[in-house]
């Protein structure tokens, strides 16, 4: 039981890990977006061209999409690992305490 506790304890942990991990890729991948992509748009943003600010915000935001699902779920499938390992354990201990009994 006292691991149950543990586990939830450290999912504050888990979950500043999973952020600052989402941050700093964030920053890696879009910073060779801004050096390559937005000069090529230099012009029409200059223009204030609302087309082109769309283009931006869809572009910018299929990226964050994209890298955040990738990130969740593959937060979310080591939750579920060892959250299965913990289930398993404690099935274990539980059989082998009942049959001592």
């Amino acid at each position: 039981m006292e691991q149950l506790k543990n586990t939830s304890a450290d999912s504050k942990t888990k979950s500043l890990t999973e952020t600052s991990l989402d941050i700093f890729l964030g920053f890696l991948m879009f910073l060779p977006v801004n050096y390559f992509v937005l000069p090529l748009l230099a012009g029409p943003i200059a223009e204030y061209n609302i087309l082109t600010a769309i283009q931006i915000g869809v572009m910018f935001s299929t990226i964050s999409l994209i890298r955040k699902f990738v990130i969740r779920r593959w937060f979310e499938r080591m939750r579920s690992t060892e959250w299965n390992g913990l289930k398993n354990f404690l099935k274990d201990n539980l059989q082998i305490k009942n049959s001592a009994a």
